[in-house]
């Protein structure tokens, strides 16, 4: 008697690239689904995966991301650089919660790509939705080429949603190169905030998480006069 036929799985193919090729396959037969912002988490999971393929990410303070419920980040970046990209992806795998990075540009095929990986437009009100609906968003401190050591602003406006919701903010400082394939991600606590709000809440919480992360980011890259170079 002929015994059926039995297909093997590909062990030799690498965890990522099966879940990126499994992804493709459900979304050819358009058994997905994406959130109201666009986010398709599969689409994320895959991609955080096979980002471990290009770097290599440690991560200190990831605790201080909470396990469920709204929270912002705020980071370093530099012009022409993916750092918040690299630094939600590498959160996701170590927390398991999808960060939503700030700052997506609004036109094909680049935003709606973006969007299912977690991209979201920089504007309060998407901003505002995100928290109160429970996510993590991240906001990029704008970044300059020649000092790329210092941290640049954050939009005060963008700092509204937090307040309104009392979403804790959390500082992180990303050192990364483009050309190397080590990068450091730290998390930090969240910056404290005052009890009463006043005129310049927004202000002073953006001042707050900006020096936050200059904080991290000194700690974690000291001048070379303190090394001895």
């Amino acid at each position: 008697m002929e015994l059926p036929a039995v297909r093997l799985p590909n062990v030799n193919a690498p965890e990522p690239v099966a879940g990126a090729w499994s992804a493709v396959q459900r979304r050819l037969h358009g058994t997905y689904v994406v959130d109201e912002w666009g986010c398709d988490t599969e689409v994320l999971d895959a991609v955080s995966h096979l980002a471990k393929l290009r770097w290599q990410v440690s991560i200190g303070g990831a605790e201080h991301v909470p396990p469920f419920g709204p929270a912002v980040l705020v980071c370093n970046t530099r012009p022409f650089t993916a750092m918040p990209l690299l630094m939600a992806l590498a959160l996701h795998l170590r927390t398991g919660r999808a960060v939503r990075v700030a700052g997506v540009p609004d036109i094909a095929p680049f935003g709606p790509a973006l969007r299912r990986i977690g991209g979201v437009l920089s504007r309060p009100d998407e901003v505002a939705g995100l928290l109160r609906a429970g996510h993590v968003v991240a906001l990029a401190c704008s970044g300059s080429l020649r000092r790329s050591e210092r941290v640049g602003t954050v939009r005060n406006q963008l700092m509204t949603p937090a307040l309104d919701t009392g979403a804790p903010v959390l500082p992180v400082a990303v050192i990364a190169s483009p050309l190397a394939r080590t990068a450091r991600v730290e998390v930090g606590a969240p910056v404290h905030r005052r009890g009463v709000r006043g005129p310049l809440a927004e202000a002073e919480l953006a001042d707050a998480a900006r020096e936050g992360v200059q904080r991290l980011l000194d700690e974690a890259t000291p001048p070379r006069w303190l090394l001895g170079g």
